[in-house]
């Protein structure tokens, strides 16, 4: 019986290790994950202009796209990293609410006006800005 209580306590500190280690590689593939060009611009691709989007420290990435004014637009949401609610894109100044998922993760516009304007999951958890120029 005394020999079990000690194998009993290491057992349980190794599993605690375990998950300790396990969820530091998570956290750690989830900021490494991401798609896209890396920066902010998006890439003009034959007439529109091209934003990959998808999750990374906790947010939409990029979170802050800039697009010239008047040139469509077409955001491919990486349906691998964006979960939960943020699949639910919502840019209110261009009348857009969009819930995506794998087969129907682009969302395309063209923006009529110039400025910076918001988009956000439902819950703002993801929040971001369009810069339109």
């Amino acid at each position: 019986m005394s020999d079990e209580i000690p194998l009993k306590k290491a057992l349980f500190y190794f599993v605690l290790i375990l998950l300790f280690v396990g969820s530091l590689f998570y956290f750690k593939a989830q900021q490494n994950t991401t798609t896209g060009n890396g920066t902010n611009d998006a890439v003009f691709n034959g007439d529109v202009q091209t934003i990959d989007l998808s999750f990374k420290n906790y947010n939409y990435y990029p979170n802050t796209i800039r697009v010239k004014y008047n040139v469509p637009v077409r955001i491919i949401a990486d349906t691998n990293t964006i979960r939960g609610c943020m699949t639910n894109i919502n840019i209110p100044d261009f009348g857009i609410s969009k819930t995506v998922r794998k087969g129907d993760n682009i969302i395309e516009f063209v923006p009529n006006k110039k400025g910076t304007f918001g988009f956000a999951c439902p819950m703002r958890m993801g929040t971001g800005k369009i810069i339109v120029e």
